[in-house]
């Protein structure tokens, strides 16, 4: 009798085992295969096919609904869409998955800043920056110096640019950001300067020549400003930019 209850549990268990192998490889299968749409729509995204990057998304998606960078490549496509209601969705989603991802929390807070929603917007940035082994310390920084910036805040904003331009000497955005925090401040050499070190390091940075540009007017150095607004032009001929380059140009009477 003992023996017989021996075999039953020996079967049991062999039987339990079985279950559980098989449930684990059935799961190993369903993350590979969301895996494969979630890689396929990246390379749909980098060349701009949002329609068909969404697709293996949503695919993805209905196989695992827990990967939290599946829900970050959501809402990016979502963002490119121009339906921020949803990137917000997917980047809250991904952060509940994901406590400390702090590329998702500065997404969200780029997400609320164009929305008007700064004080959110600062408040994520800062999640951000609350993990100390975040990758990309240095574009919370940068956002946290333009939300300010936009408030007016500009000794806040500088700080933080400041601190992106030490982790990340030629960070050409964050100059452009202190030359704009400079002129704030009323330190117009120093802007001129962050506007110089910007498109220094990223000599095909339109605003920045703007910016630059617009400095130089108001300066008085009229050849110099024309050659920034000529350079505008160039670079993105019939944009908004290049539109207020030439208007310039035409004050100067060029």
């Amino acid at each position: 009798m003992r023996s017989q209850n021996r075999w039953r549990i020996l079967g049991l268990t062999l039987v339990l085992a079985f279950i559980v192998t098989g449930c684990a490889t059935d799961k190993a299968l369903k993350q590979r295969q969301s895996r494969a749409a979630r890689d396929l729509g990246e390379r749909y995204l980098a060349r701009n096919e949002t329609s068909r990057a969404l697709e293996q998304f949503i695919r993805a998606l209905e196989i695992n609904p827990d990967d939290p960078y599946l829900h970050y490549d959501l809402a990016l496509t979502y963002d490119m869409k121009g339906i921020l209601e949803k990137a917000e969705y997917h980047l809250k989603k991904a952060i509940e998955l994901k406590p400390d991802y702090s590329d998702a929390y500065n997404y969200l807070g780029f997400v609320y800043f164009r929305q008007g929603r700064v004080d959110q917007a600062i408040e994520a940035y800062n999640k951000a920056l609350d993990n100390l082994l975040y990758l990309n310390p240095q574009d919370a920084h940068l956002n946290l110096g333009v939300a300010y910036l936009s408030l007016k805040q500009y000794q806040r904003a500088k700080v933080h640019l400041d601190e992106a331009i030490r982790l990340v000497p030629d960070f050409a955005a964050a100059y452009h950001s202190l030359g704009k925090t400079y002129e704030g401040l009323r330190q117009y050499d120093k802007a001129r300067t962050s506007y110089e070190k910007a498109v220094e390091f990223n000599p095909d940075y339109a605003e920045a020549y703007l910016s630059l540009g617009k400095l130089l007017y108001r300066s008085g150095e009229r050849q110099k400003a024309i050659e920034s607004f000529d350079k505008v032009i160039r670079l993105e001929p019939g944009s908004d930019r290049a539109n207020e380059a030439l208007r310039y140009l035409r004050a100067l009477g060029k």
